[in-house]
């Protein structure tokens, strides 16, 4: 079982985009986040755009979860672009303002290019309305830039010819578990559990199975949201907690289910998770023999190219995780003149 840090780098993405797709808990997210607009969405009818934006030039942007919402204001219905980042500890996005701003740009590009291929006599261009969101599940408040501002540097005589825009910040980290525990919304009580994933193992094991009991009812009008929604806690519960944890942990999740079909599907779903975790193993160490291989060669020419290889040096090559680098580094060595010119 690995440990937390050993578990696939997108994970808390993975978890909480898939749980994200299904209405209810877009629509609980939404009020969480806008409380003042969120009944106006018809997170039923949402349509979730393609995961990639192609570009003119050679650059494709990849999306988190860009939905277009169709919005009620009075009489009349407009399609709003809702786009959702999911950001964790490890992975802060410094440039986080513009990487939003870019897609929302991309998007209206999309309707204005739409726009002038219309027959004339063409009615206003009006763009469609856009609320940027950030859920960042990071354990401490968010360290980094948060609106466009923040990333200019000198002269500040020139920031005010810059647009005023910034993502809207949920942040997991202003939220006790227990509160969140207590909110009595499904969405909420997952979050609980993502909340409480650096607890000792007794409190964490009852936020994991209060969480799972309560989400018990759902299944009962609707059970392709309990199911997604197990899934996400179970899935976080065993790739996050030690690997001592996961049996008692998976068994506490059956029997928080008085249904006995219930206790075979969460036993069934620990089963793929644990398949996943081996296979997710495997490939990482198929990937360390790899570097080590690689580190190993490289480190082999140098000493038979120059005889004696700066300890610096050793030491890059020691850290390198880059596959492609050190391969273009062995490759190198035939052609430089002294062991610091392999550029790693």
């Amino acid at each position: 079982m690995p440990s937390p840090s050993d578990a696939p780098r997108d994970l808390p993405d993975r978890v909480i985009r898939e749980a994200l797709r299904h209405p209810a808990n877009l629509r609980a997210f939404l009020q969480q986040t806008v409380p003042a607009l969120a009944d106006g969405f018809d997170c039923e009818r949402r349509r979730l755009l393609d995961r990639e934006f192609p570009v003119e030039d050679w650059r494709r942007r990849e999306a988190d979860l860009p939905f277009e919402i169709p919005y009620r204001l009075g009489e009349e219905e407009l399609w709003a672009l809702v786009y959702v980042l999911i950001e964790h500890q490890s992975s802060e996005d410094p440039v986080m303002p513009l990487r939003v701003l870019y897609f929302v740009v991309l998007y209206w590009e999309r309707q204005w290019r739409a726009w002038e291929q219309k027959t004339p006599p063409k009615p206003p261009l009006r763009l469609s309305p856009v609320l940027p969101l950030v859920l960042y599940t990071g354990t401490g408040p968010w360290q980094n830039n948060r609106t466009l501002h923040d990333l200019l540097g000198e002269p500040a005589e020139f920031h005010g010819f810059v647009p005023q825009w910034s993502p809207l910040f949920w942040e997991l980290s202003d939220h006790d578990a227990d509160e969140l525990l207590a909110s009595g919304e499904a969405w909420q009580e997952v979050l609980a559990v993502i909340r409480a994933q650096g607890a000792d193992p007794p409190t964490f094991e009852r936020i994991y199975v209060e969480a799972l009991r309560r989400l018990a009812p759902v299944a009962a009008h609707d059970r392709v949201r309990w199911y997604d929604l197990v899934r996400a806690i179970v899935s976080w519960a065993l790739w996050r907690r030690p690997g001592p944890e996961r049996q008692t942990l998976l068994a506490a999740a059956q029997a928080t289910q008085t249904d006995v079909d219930r206790q075979k599907e969460i036993g069934l779903m620990g089963q793929t998770i644990a398949e996943s975790i081996w296979e997710e193993g495997r490939l990482k160490g198929r990937a360390e023999g790899q570097l080590e291989t690689l580190r190993g060669t490289l480190r082999q020419l140098l000493a038979d190219r120059f005889s004696a290889v700066p300890e610096a040096l050793v030491g890059r090559i020691e850290s390198c995780s880059d596959v492609d680098r050190l391969s273009a580094a062995v490759l190198r060595v035939s052609h430089i003149g002294t062991p610091d010119e392999i550029g790693l």
